[in-house]
C-alpha cells in the first residue's frame, strides 16, 4: 500500500507539472480575456502583476505546487471564486451522470455477455455482437445528438439538456454508458467462453449439478476477474468522458467547467480539475486492485 501512495504521488506531481507547463505554453493570454485586446498597458501590467503572471514560470510552478500541497487549488481568475468551490458545486451533476452511466454499464452488459457466450455461436450471440459493434464503433458526440433527436424531438419523452427534472440524466447517461457496455460484455463473453472449457466445470456437470449452479456459482465468480478490472477503468474513464456528453447535452458539471475554463483562460480553473480527475482515477484504479485481491486473495495489491 505504501507503494502504491508514492505511485500515487508521483503520478499526481507528474500530472500536475505537465498541464502547469502546458497551459504556460498555450498561445493566448488571461490578460486579454479579462481586458480585452484594447486595453492600456499600464492596465495590463497591473493585472499581470495581481495575478502573479510576471514572474519566471518556475517560480510560479513552484508557489502552484506549495499550494496544492496544503490543499489550495487557488482561485479562479474569471470567477470571483475558488477552484475547490467551482468544482464542489458541479461535481454532484458529474457524479450523477457518472453513477448512471455505471448502472446502465452493468445492467447491459452481464446478462447480454452472459446469454451470448451461453449461445454462442446462435442467433442471440449474433445479435448481441451486433449490438456490441454497434456500441462500439458510434461516437458519443454522434450518439447524443441522435438520441435527442429521437426521444426529446420526435418522441417528446425526455429534455433536451439541462437538469430540468431526474428524468434529464437519462439520455446523457445512455451516451455514455452504451459504448462501454458494449466493451464490458465482449469481455465477460470472452471471459467466460474459457471458463467454460475448464475441467472443474466438466467436473461439476458429472456431478449433475444444475445450469444455473454451474453458471452463477463457478463460472461467474472466476470469469470476473478481468471484468472487475476493466469496470474499473471504465469508472476512472467515466469522470475523465463525461467533458464532452456534458457540452452536448449542456449538464452542469466539472466537464463543462474545464471547455469553458479552457476557453476563458482561467489557467487555475483548468489545473485544479485535471489534477481531480487524475486524482479520482488513480484512487479507483488502487480500489480495484483492492476489490481484486477480495475476489482471489492470490493477487497481490502492488503486482
Amino acid at each position: 500500500m505504501l507503494k502504491r501512495l508514492l505511485d500515487t504521488f508521483i503520478v499526481l506531481l507528474g500530472v500536475t507539472t505537465l498541464v502547469f507547463f502546458l497551459l504556460a505554453l498555450v498561445p493566448g493570454d488571461p490578460v486579454d480575456v479579462m481586458l480585452g485586446e484594447n486595453a492600456v498597458a499600464a492596465d495590463r501590467e497591473v493585472l499581470r502583476e495581481t495575478l502573479g503572471l510576471n514572474k519566471p514560470i518556475l517560480s510560479r510552478w513552484w508557489t502552484y505546487l506549495s499550494q496544492v500541497a496544503v490543499g489550495d487549488l487557488g482561485q479562479s481568475i474569471v470567477r470571483p471564486q475558488s477552484v475547490t468551490e467551482l468544482i464542489a458545486q458541479r461535481l454532484p451533476t458529474t457524479l450523477q451522470l457518472a453513477i448512471s452511466a455505471f448502472a446502465i454499464i452493468l445492467v447491459l452488459s452481464i446478462p447480454l455477455g452472459m446469454i451470448a457466450a451461453e449461445y454462442k455461436g446462435k442467433p442471440a450471440d449474433h445479435f448481441c455482437s451486433v449490438l456490441a459493434l454497434l456500441g462500439i464503433s458510434i461516437p458519443n458526440f454522434w450518439l447524443g445528438p441522435l438520441l435527442v433527436l429521437l426521444f426529446s424531438i420526435s418522441l417528446g419523452w425526455l429534455p433536451v439538456s439541462g437538469i430540468e427534472s431526474p428524468a434529464s440524466i437519462i439520455l446523457p447517461a445512455l451516451t455514455l454508458g452504451l459504448s462501454l457496455a458494449a466493451v464490458t460484455m465482449r469481455m465477460l463473453r470472452s471471459s467466460l467462453l474459457e471458463i467454460f472449457h475448464q475441467d472443474y466445470l466438466r467436473t461439476a456437470r458429472a456431478k449433475g449439478l444444475s445450469p444455473n449452479q454451474i453458471r452463477w456459482r463457478h463460472a461467474f465468480p472466476n470469469a470476473l476477474l478481468p471484468v472487475v478490472t476493466l469496470l474499473g477503468l471504465q469508472l476512472g474513464a467515466l469522470l475523465a468522458g463525461t467533458v464532452i456528453t456534458e457540452v452536448v447535452f449542456a449538464l452542469p458539471g466539472i466537464g463543462s467547467l474545464l471547455i469553458d475554463a479552457i476557453r476563458q483562460r482561467d489557467y487555475p480553473v483548468v489545473q485544479g480539475v485535471v489534477l481531480f480527475i487524475a486524482l479520482s482515477y488513480v484512487l479507483i484504479n488502487l480500489m480495484t486492485d483492492l476489490v481484486l485481491q477480495r475476489i482471489d486473495p492470490r493477487i497481490e495489491v502492488d503486482a
